[in-house]
């Protein structure tokens, strides 16, 4: 793939010296992650593990909502779920998040999933799949990683917002930026240029292998394949495009 004659439908995607910036543009839709939204991010992932001049991958938002994590309607018109944590788990280059906008659902493994994260103040973080009759399960996974498993799962149950307060305190994020990220993005950038990148591709390889749990992950989408098919899941999505509370 040539990542510059390449025409993404929703992402802006651009090689800037040693690392590929990535911007999500779907606006109109707060940045939700269709099919094909997805299929970019799959080939940017495949493409910076294949270009070896590209030493970190940087992900960024054009809106005020970051992500607001799967398009319900397109998830719910029975697309096969895509292993979302493997475009960042198995891409096996530094990832950056400038988080600036609120990220809520499944766009959260954009944050847990890197290995920094640079927040604007005043930026919230929600999972609200048990208000669609769903749960959080790859998220889960990834939470489970960072941060104590008590806190994790009753974060995932009751679908409350946290703040950049509690996301410092969890390790969720790493740094709060109150002005301009710009400065703090080359600093990381230019910490990560310093180091070798066959050296930090092979650790962020192994670190895959041993201890992000591939056969724990197909268990997550069984079940999360079950909840599709349940009246909970119905009534959540009704509920969600009716902007109403569900009835359960």
């Amino acid at each position: 793939m040539n990542i510059k004659t390449y025409k993404f439908e929703f992402l802006n995607v651009k090689k800037e010296n040693h690392h590929l910036e990535i911007t999500l543009n779907r606006p109109k839709k707060k940045n939700a992650l269709n099919s094909k939204m997805i299929k970019e991010l799959s080939l940017c992932s495949e493409y910076a593990n294949n270009d070896d001049e590209i030493r970190a991958v940087v992900y960024r938002s054009k809106t005020n909502i970051f992500c607001s994590g799967l398009d319900l309607n397109d998830f719910s018109e029975g697309n096969e779920n895509i292993k979302i944590s493997d475009i960042f788990n198995k891409l096996y280059k530094p990832k950056l998040v400038v988080l600036d906008g609120d990220v809520y659902a499944g766009g959260l493994l954009f944050v847990l999933c890197s290995n920094h994260v640079i927040s604007k103040t005043n930026v919230v973080l929600r999972l609200p799949e048990t208000l669609r009759g769903l749960f959080p399960f790859q998220v889960m996974d990834a939470l489970f990683r960072i941060m104590p498993k008590k806190i994790a799962i009753n974060w995932c149950i009751k679908a409350k917002k946290i703040n950049t307060k509690d996301a410092l305190k969890y390790n969720i994020i790493d740094e709060v930026c109150e002005g301009n990220t710009l400065e703090k993005e080359k600093k990381w950038l230019k910490k990560i240029y310093k180091v070798s990148p066959n050296a930090v591709k092979s650790g962020l390889r192994i670190y895959d292998e041993l201890y992000i749990n591939d056969d724990t992950i197909k268990s997550l989408e069984k079940e999360l394949k079950e909840l599709r098919k349940s009246e909970d899941f119905n009534e959540g999505i009704k509920a969600f495009k009716e902007r109403r509370e569900p009835k359960w």
